[in-house]
């Protein structure tokens, strides 16, 4: 989508990212829409667990800005970024396995949740935790421990988690890895439900008939590069993406 028709949600400028001598990231741009759905792909080691970790402030960027509804959050810490809207959830799920699955997204709402809450929502934790949780399928097992569930229902709770910080901006990092054909589509459908709430979320994910599915824009890095960016098909029909992906 272009950024001239809307004022973009996040825009990432100039991106540039060193690990010592090493270039993880050369001026790389990126505009998200409000409610847009983009794919993130590239080869292993192209930099996108790298760009998406300055997005959330997990990276100090070595230089470029990057700007959420038009506001600089270069110098924000990863705690401020999720206040300001921007959340995550990560390859490996990270709850609190000693909680319940309740008490996951209760501790959530108490940290973030209620930072942006709109004044005329009168709901109270409780009753936000229980909504959130009907939503991604999960209020069957809301006093169950954590620890104790299976693979897709970890994922399950991984993206409740990160709703529970109500986002502008979701990113997803391989939210789907591990599961099985029907549980791809199963969580892949929440995901891209998340659109009708208003958010935007940024997918990097290997599989790549999901990425098809998801994307309503894709973006390629190839060594820390952005080589493509646009319509899904045109991309992955992009004489450098099949290259990258394929080689010579």
């Amino acid at each position: 989508m272009s950024s001239e028709l809307h004022q973009p949600l996040v825009r990432a400028q100039g991106i540039t990212k060193k690990f010592g001598g090493f270039i993880a990231l050369h001026q790389v741009d990126l505009d998200i829409a409000p409610g847009e759905r983009v794919g993130l792909i590239g080869p292993n080691g192209s930099g996108k667990s790298t760009l998406v970790n300055c997005i959330s402030g997990m990276l100090k960027i070595d230089e470029g800005n990057i700007f959420l509804t038009g506001n600089n959050i270069t110098s924000l810490a990863p705690h401020a970024r999720v206040h300001a809207g921007i959340a995550r959830s990560f390859q490996i799920p990270r709850p609190f396995k000693s909680m319940t699955v309740l008490e996951n997204i209760r501790v959530i709402l108490n940290f973030s949740g209620e930072q942006r809450r709109e004044a005329s929502d009168k709901k109270s934790n409780e009753d936000k935790a229980i909504e959130i949780l009907s939503g991604v399928g999960l209020l069957q097992k809301k006093d169950s421990l954590s620890g104790s569930l299976t693979q897709v229902e970890m994922r399950k709770l991984e993206l409740a988690r990160a709703m529970s910080a109500n986002p502008r901006l979701l990113i997803a990092d391989e939210a789907l890895a591990g599961l099985s054909g029907t549980e791809v589509d199963e969580v892949l459908q929440l995901i891209m439900g998340m659109k009708a709430q208003g958010v935007s979320v940024l997918m990097i994910e290997h599989i790549m008939s999901a990425v098809m599915k998801f994307s309503e824009r894709l973006v390629v890095l190839v060594a820390g590069n952005k080589i493509a960016d646009g319509n899904p098909q045109e991309v992955i029909s992009n004489p450098e993406v099949v290259k990258a992906y394929l080689g010579e």
